[in-house]
């Protein structure tokens, strides 16, 4: 009797840690993927908000997300102020020109509409 007690027990805590291997690896894999997605679509946000907007020095990413709807989207804020905040929002395969900013980055703006980002890349490699 006290053989079945331990042996159940045993197996109650080899389950229970592959449980939780499997949760722990679920999440590192996640984190991964927020990893890999954040360095992609960075610098194309960067690029955007460089070339449409003056007074921005550096961008500061702080989350990746998605939302109930599934758009991903990556929030951050601009030259080290935390009330810069921008949310980046990726309605397609990358960031193209969707970024949400407080109103006084609004003013900003170096051109009446913003240019996107593949409509900049395509001007850089039309001026080389």
């Amino acid at each position: 009797m006290k053989k079945k007690i331990i042996l159940i027990f045993l197996t109650i805590i080899i389950i229970l840690v592959c449980i939780g291997g499997y949760l722990i690896m679920q999440n590192h894999e996640k984190q991964k993927a927020k990893q890999q997605f954040l360095s992609e679509e960075s610098p194309r946000i960067e690029k955007y908000l460089k070339y449409n907007y003056k007074n921005i020095d550096n961008v500061t990413f702080t989350n990746v997300s998605v939302t109930g709807m599934g758009t991903p989207y990556i929030e951050g804020y601009v030259n080290g102020d935390k009330d810069l905040y921008i949310t980046a929002s990726i309605y397609g395969k990358h960031f193209e020109e969707n970024v949400g900013m407080p109103i006084e980055m609004y003013e900003w703006a170096k051109y009446p509409t913003d240019k996107s980002v593949s409509e900049i890349e395509k001007e850089e490699t039309s001026h080389k």
